[in-house]
């Protein structure tokens, strides 16, 4: 039975953890735990866990730190970092240090459950090499009891295994610009739908292939994107649920072409969202425009470009919006508000033709008349006197 130790200064997802997961049933002894590093380290030097599971966050000893020394008192003792830190620096140190593992948190107990099986394969096949180098029989035995537990895991293991003999990849010739957040955050904001697959593709051209070949940097790769299309359409104001989730038991990560597929597949989907909301961002530039209007339109000084200042667009755009969407100018939108509130006016009260064209936004009164029976048919005197366009 394997010792797994937990290091985490979070008590809630400390208890979450330890009382989540069945360990007995699964082949694992829940050996010990701590809430900060240095008193993680002298426990761990002391129980000798097969694994530790650490926070990379902690007190008086970060997680990286501790698995630092943990590889160098106890070399064969696998780590699995957990972080809420997108942070490729962290993962890029994870990989120098021999970390198995770095997950993102919140993680399920079925999904950490799914990682350490998957390093439980690991140890026992280890154990199973150095038995048969040995001709020890006592290592034999163990690798034949664990064997029986875990043959259900085969395929994790020989994916896993595959996975770690690329780990000797040159990090410090990586192009870490390449996988700056800001390039997806770039596109996301002015990319297309029809580019996107082209973006990709690029994108993974440039990472190069050795890097790809790295499980746990294929992990980051996907984690990092997640976080920025993430944050992006909760930015739009929709709920980060609505993109396909990171989730590892989904074998999004089994393969370069799996993690290419669900970079594209997440891509698109805040694309489509993106656009949803520009529709929508159209509609509300339109109301607060139309509503400004009704409320100034006896201003003389209301103009296309006031309006435009007022909602925060350019005018030129302001315009694109009216004749796309209510099929007219901003001009014949606004004459035509300000002739149906002269009509009210006209029927309605006794003022004077010159009173009314200044209450509708017009100085000269020539001009008012000009336009009424330019837009209506008829004079603001025929039609006070009741006469139709066509009367007139």
């Amino acid at each position: 039975m394997l010792k797994v130790f937990l290091a985490e200064d979070e008590y809630v997802i400390r208890r979450g953890i330890k009382n989540n997961i069945d360990w007995t049933a699964n082949g694992y002894e829940f050996c010990g735990e701590a809430g900060d590093g240095e008193l993680a380290f002298s426990l761990v030097k002391e129980l000798k866990p097969d694994i530790l599971i650490t926070d990379i966050r902690m007190p008086f000893m970060d997680g990286l730190e501790l698995s630092r020394r943990v590889k160098e008192e106890l070399p064969d003792t696998e780590i699995i970092i957990l972080s809420g830190y997108e942070e490729f620096e962290y993962a890029k140190e994870s990989i120098r240090i021999g970390v198995a593992q770095y997950l993102t948190k919140p993680i399920s107990g079925d999904a950490l459950l799914k990682e350490l099986e998957g390093i439980k394969t690991r140890i026992i096949s280890k154990r199973e090499n150095e038995a048969a180098s040995s001709g020890g029989k006592e290592f034999k035995d163990i690798f034949n009891k664990f064997s029986e537990l875990s043959s259900s895991f085969e395929e994790v293991s020989k994916k896993y295994l595959e996975s770690k003999s690329a780990e000797d990849i040159d990090l410090e010739r990586m192009n870490i610009k390449q996988i700056s957040k800001e390039k997806v955050r770039g596109f996301l904001r002015t990319g297309s739908m029809a580019d996107v697959e082209k973006v990709v593709s690029d994108f993974f051209e440039e990472l190069g292939e050795g890097a790809l070949k790295s499980l746990l940097f294929r992990q980051y790769i996907i984690m990092d994107i997640y976080f920025s299309v993430a944050d992006f359409v909760e930015g739009l104001g929709f709920d980060r649920n609505q993109v396909e989730t990171f989730d590892p038991a989904s074998g999004i990560m089994q393969s370069a072409e799996k993690t290419r597929e669900y970079v594209t597949r997440l891509l698109k989907s805040a694309v489509e969202l993106r656009e949803q909301t520009s529709g929508n961002k159209y509609k509300e530039v339109l109301d607060a425009a139309i509503s400004y209007i009704e409320e100034h339109y006896s201003d003389d000084e209301l103009s296309l470009n006031l309006l435009a200042s007022y909602v925060n667009v350019s005018p030129n755009h302001l315009s694109m919006i009216f004749s796309e969407h209510l099929g007219q100018t901003f001009i014949k939108y606004l004459t035509d508000c300000r002739m149906e509130h002269a009509k009210e006016l006209i029927r309605c009260t006794g003022k004077k033709t010159g009173e009314i064209a200044l209450s509708v936004g017009y100085k000269d009164p020539h001009y008012f008349s000009y336009l009424f029976k330019k837009t209506q048919g008829c004079t603001p005197t025929e039609y006070r006197e009741g006469k139709s366009a066509e009367e007139a």
